[in-house]
């Protein structure tokens, strides 16, 4: 059975699944919120469609799968037991063109709907696939790998180097050298900053345009996986051989507080609300990091045995919505136009203006509205956003399909 929890107190919502009792399933993939459907990896090999509206599972949407993964904008890919990758866009699969050697060992999804995949072997290698030009395939040395959220730079931590893979560049990759042998690496959710741990050392962080090392994050021994949150403020460390997580402040760059958990696929992570979900003993607990003493706000007991998916979902309203601020007031009609024009969706937030810019323009080069909006008195980060748009209900319809965290932001509010 499927079921949905309120945040901060992990409280029922009053949402479960029905029908037939929910299959039983590896992992969950993700989710296509402008379709309402989380996608679950099946322990048959199949990927199974949990229906947020009608609460139902549906019929498999792929059989024989050996791999699946969830792309920027909720393309589901797949990888059948015949090495052949899928592309399921709005429902239809799209065959991309080649096929793998083996089983991947990792694979993500791209904005353009393409699939990036490596296999691992004598040599890992690694393969670019497209419905419309022929698969890119070039060998990579072994290590642990990770992509931006937009899947246009791969990075492999390869002990005396990290490896960047630009998908779209044929002229190959470009080896940054790291002393202290790279075992993780990890993107910031807007991709400009590449984290690296390493065997010996601290934490290494670096420019992923420039390749310059901006900063190093000590800690009390080296560490041995890393996550973000949606929004780039906090970093999760998983130290080496411990059931617990660090937990690093992103901006400033310095470990802050530590909590017992297991680390598992699905937690411990951090949602687009600041609420930290560890596993502690036989329960899914979770903890405000808004709050400086960082309280725990909510505990469901025995709930470390399941598995747990953040969704930016409500019943209420049945749509997708990742705001953080409450609904607006009704306005009046001789102050709506004025009010009205300044809705912005935030997609970012940082301390320094020259990586803002950088996302910001490369947003805009995508087609959508961006800009970098300053410090206003008493805040510290410079807001990426998107628009204005003419209302809350235009841009949080745009947000839904932008594939990426988001909420609503009115300055003149």
């Amino acid at each position: 059975m499927a079921e949905l929890y309120r945040l901060p107190r992990l409280q029922p919502w009053g949402w479960r699944s029905q029908g037939a009792p929910l299959p039983a399933f590896r992992r969950a993939l993700g989710a296509d919120l402008d379709q309402g459907l989380v996608y679950l990896l099946g322990a048959q090999h199949e990927v199974l469609a949990l229906d947020l509206q009608t609460a139902r599972v549906r019929p498999p949407v792929a059989t024989g799968v050996r791999e699946a993964a969830i792309g920027p904008d909720g393309t589901l890919f797949t990888v059948s037991d015949s090495l052949a990758v899928v592309a399921l866009v709005r429902r239809n699969p799209v065959r991309l063109q080649g096929r793998l050697p083996g089983p991947p060992r990792d694979l993500f999804g791209t904005k353009e709907s393409d699939a990036l995949a490596i296999t691992a072997g004598r040599s890992n290698q690694f393969y670019a696939l497209h419905a419309d030009a022929p698969a890119a395939r070039m060998e990579l040395p072994p290590g642990d790998a990770a992509a931006t959220f937009w899947g246009d730079l791969v990075a492999i931590a390869a002990d005396t180097a990290v490896i960047l893979v630009d998908p779209s560049d044929p002229g190959g990759p470009m080896a940054m050298p790291v002393t202290g042998h790279a075992r993780a690496v990890l993107f910031s959710p807007s991709g400009h900053r590449l984290y690296v741990a390493r065997r010996e050392g601290p934490i290494l962080v670096f420019n992923r345009y420039s390749g310059e090392q901006i900063g190093d994050i000590e800690l009390p021994r080296p560490a041995s996986a890393l996550r973000a949150d949606p929004w780039g403020r906090w970093l999760l460390v998983h130290p080496g051989g411990a059931d617990s997580v660090w937990l690093v402040d992103g901006a400033r760059g310095r470990l802050v507080a530590g909590f017992a958990t297991a680390w598992a696929s699905d937690v411990p992570t951090v949602t687009n609300q600041g609420i930290l979900l560890v596993k502690q003993r036989a329960d899914l607990v979770a903890y405000d990091l808004n709050d400086p003493a960082m309280p725990e706000t909510g505990r469901v007991p025995g709930g470390a045995a399941d598995l747990w998916l953040p969704l930016a979902w409500t019943p209420e309203t049945g749509t997708a919505s990742t705001s953080l601020e409450p609904e607006a007031p009704a306005i009046p009609a001789d102050q709506a136009e004025a009010t009205l024009a300044r809705v912005f969706l935030q997609v970012s937030s940082s301390q320094n203006r020259a990586w803002s810019g950088e996302l910001a323009r490369q947003l805009a080069e995508a087609g959508l509205p961006a800009q970098v909006l300053d410090p206003r008195p008493g805040e510290e980060g410079f807001r990426v956003v998107l628009g204005p748009y003419p209302s809350r209900e235009a841009a949080e319809s745009v947000g839904r399909k932008l594939g990426r965290p988001f909420f609503i932001y009115q300055p003149d509010r």
